[in-house]
């Protein structure tokens, strides 16, 4: 292996390398089998931890950690600040979990623009699906100008000509002819009594003994991770809504019902309006789509979609 610059996110580990000049590349994704000796570790920049959320999928739930070779001099600030950040960006692609890609893009812009190109081919694979999320699936909305970065990628592989249609109709074209996974936050999560992290989840922990302690908090921490992985999620048109035809309505399977021993759905929120009218329009005899819940955090609960 003579990767001078290795990002590992999980099982998965991402290289690069640096020229002579200082230019530095993306390799891609490799396999690692020898232990990295000598290798500098350095713990990625903690904009993003899987600590922020009550359920985080097991794509991307990690902390990503950076080797650099002992003759690799990474120590100019824009790129030392650019590896602590890709890692959590490179896991989000590589899960296609699109809204978080995009969210931690946007967090550390001025960091990942400077480095465009990399980034930009970094985030090429799920560009439109990155751009849907972030300009139709949230509440707090990006104009697509806004971000020309990921929006000349999407505009290239959506095929979008605006002298002859909108994006809307780029999307819905798009969506059509291919099978597209999107993750997408909840709205309207107020208006409905699904609980994201009851109190009996919550306490599990309270009676934990000093003996032996690290191994009762990790199987305590497994047990929670594959509760919520197992609910069951409804991702399905409402036709009959009075206010919507569009509406697609998001059910979840009742964490506190189903401690209890009684499975059972409860609406917890809807797709966005802007993006629901693009999903129905583009398959209109689709009415539920394959999906999964991808995050619970005190902010959102987002669901991965299949189209």
């Amino acid at each position: 292996m003579n990767a001078q610059i290795l990002i590992k996110c999980g099982q998965n580990c991402f290289a690069f390398s640096k020229s002579r000049t200082g230019q530095l590349d993306y390799e891609g994704k490799i396999t690692v089998s020898e232990k990295l000796e000598g290798y500098q570790l350095l713990s990625s920049s903690t904009y993003f931890s899987p600590s922020f959320y009550a359920y985080l999928a097991e794509s991307v739930n990690n902390s990503p950690k950076v080797f650099v070779a002992p003759d690799v001099d990474i120590s100019d600030a824009d790129t030392f600040d650019f590896l602590l950040h890709i890692g959590a960006v490179l896991s989000a692609v590589e899960a296609k979990d699109s809204l978080l890609a995009g969210e931690l893009y946007l967090r550390r812009r001025g960091v990942f623009e400077k480095f465009a190109p990399l980034t930009q081919y970094i985030l090429e694979s799920l560009c439109v699906e990155i751009l849907f999320s972030l300009s139709y699936g949230r509440m707090q909305n990006v104009e697509p100008e806004e971000i020309p970065l990921i929006f000349n990628s999407a505009k290239k592989k959506l095929n979008f000509q605006s002298e002859r249609e909108t994006l809307n109709q780029a999307f819905m074209r798009y969506f059509k002819e291919n099978s597209v996974t999107l993750t997408l936050p909840l709205v309207g999560t107020n208006f409905y009594s699904w609980e994201a992290m009851p109190d009996s989840l919550e306490h599990l922990t309270d009676n934990l003994s000093a003996d032996d302690l690290l191994t009762q908090a990790e199987k305590i921490r497994r047990a929670k991770h594959d509760f919520y992985a197992s609910l069951e999620v409804a991702v399905q048109a409402e036709p009959y809504n009075p206010h919507d035809k569009n509406a697609i309505l998001v059910c979840i399977e009742s964490l506190e019902a189903k401690l209890s021993g009684n499975p059972g759905l409860e609406k917890a929120g809807h797709i966005r309006a802007l993006a629901a009218k693009v999903i129905r329009e583009a398959k209109e005899q689709k009415l539920s789509y394959e999906s999964k819940l991808q995050s619970v955090s005190y902010r959102d609960i987002v669901v991965q979609v299949t189209l």
